[in-house]
């Protein structure tokens, strides 16, 4: 059940792995609605996830290369009048890398600042609620299915 992921950054974090219709509706009806929501409250219209090889933990921050950063997260910043910089973010599974709730959609979250501006958010979703939606698709489904046969 446990596979290794050998792309990966970080020893640490843990990856989430359905087959292949179900890891998009899960992503696209579920995740990239949750995220949305959440940086809407941020009042943040740009962001972007980094890829999921590139996600680490809180126990990497002392074994990861200080590059990381440049490479990963800040290649993109630009100076015009001001410092530019899309948010970048990686969802977990972890929520001990979340001390933070969002008041409005009680998302649990952290962040890595720049000059007090987050560049980085690590967004948690929990693991029973990717479950639980995925058996409500599967019902849904099912119920369906049996509405069309009869």
């Amino acid at each position: 059940m446990i596979q290794e992921q050998t792309e990966a950054i970080s020893s640490f974090v843990p990856y989430l792995y359905f087959r292949e219709e179900t890891n998009q509706k899960i992503n696209d009806e579920f995740i990239e609605p949750k995220v949305k929501n959440f940086f809407d409250a941020q009042k943040i219209d740009k962001y972007h996830p980094i890829d999921a090889e590139k996600y680490i933990s809180d126990l990497d921050f002392k074994e990861v290369k200080f590059s990381y950063f440049y490479e990963d997260i800040l290649y993109d910043i630009k100076k015009e009048e001001k410092i530019i910089n899309e948010v970048k973010y990686c969802i977990t599974l972890d929520e001990k890398v979340t001390n933070k709730t969002c008041e409005i959609t009680k998302i649990k979250y952290d962040e890595i600042l720049l000059n007090k501006k987050p560049i980085f958010y690590f967004i948690y979703i929990d693991f029973k609620e990717i479950m639980d939606f995925a058996r409500n698709k599967k019902s849904s489904a099912q119920h369906q299915l049996k509405f069309n046969l009869h």
